[in-house]
């Protein structure tokens, strides 16, 4: 999928486009589609290289209250929403524990600090301690409790760097819960394009190949899949394109 393009290390992927604070825009597309994409963006993009590698496995543990608090927020689109994971990056053990808040203008804010990669599946006295700091902060609140593993997905990721935006493009995608499992369709790209700007070279792009945005959530659509969660309607069109629904 990148073959051809230049390569960037993870030291200039952060200087570059270390967007922390940012606006995203989530875009479900076949493959043939995402190559049209990266073919009319070829002269601006350099993509994400590590040791000669550029796909990358991923895995998060997403947590929330028994009675799916956080998965409600989102759901009903509250204005003070957050989601809390860990994420491990397969090929090398790290692991982080994430806070995501939601900010004004559909802005999204990311914190995040080391996190054991034997406690992956579970939340440390540290990692709770941040999380209540981070979200007092945010909202003047601290975490809700108990927290406990509710969904895991599994992926694979390629980034790529435009100019003014990073995209993630992530495929094979399975959710985790238990012993359910279900994969999404395996060729078709979740794209995620995060800029400081709502528009970009990027969106504008995907604009002009009548490619529309679509409202996903990997954490949300995950519950709604594996029948884990109810009213999940606003993500079934972005399921059904993932073949799920």
């Amino acid at each position: 999928m990148t073959k051809g393009l230049p390569s960037l290390s993870l030291a200039e992927v952060v200087a570059t486009s270390g967007l922390m604070s940012r606006t995203d825009r989530k875009y479900v597309l076949p493959l043939n589609d995402f190559l049209a994409v990266t073919e009319a963006l070829r002269a601006s993009l350099r993509c994400l290289e590590i040791d000669g590698q550029r796909v990358f496995g991923y895995s998060s543990t997403y947590f929330d209250t028994p009675d799916l608090a956080i998965y409600r927020a989102h759901r009903q689109d509250r204005r003070r929403r957050f989601k809390i994971r860990t994420r491990t990056y397969t090929d090398s053990a790290d692991t982080y524990c994430e806070l995501k808040v939601s900010g004004k203008r559909d802005e999204t804010v990311k914190v995040r600090r080391p996190h054991p990669a034997e406690a992956a599946h579970g939340l440390t006295a540290p990692a709770l301690t941040f999380l209540d700091d981070a979200l007092t902060v945010a909202y003047g609140r601290p975490a809700p409790r108990p927290l406990t593993p509710a969904l895991i997905t599994d992926y694979r990721r390629t980034t790529l760097v435009a100019a003014d935006a990073r995209i993630t493009c992530d495929t094979s995608l399975v959710w985790r819960s238990g012993s359910r499992s279900l994969a999404a369709g395996g060729d078709l790209v979740l794209l995620e394009v995060k800029s400081a700007a709502e528009r970009n070279s990027v969106t504008e792009a995907l604009a002009k190949l009548r490619i529309r945005e679509q409202s996903v959530s990997k954490y949300c659509a995950g519950l709604v899949a594996l029948g884990l969660a109810t009213g999940g309607n606003r993500w079934r069109p972005a399921l059904r394109r993932l073949g799920v629904a």
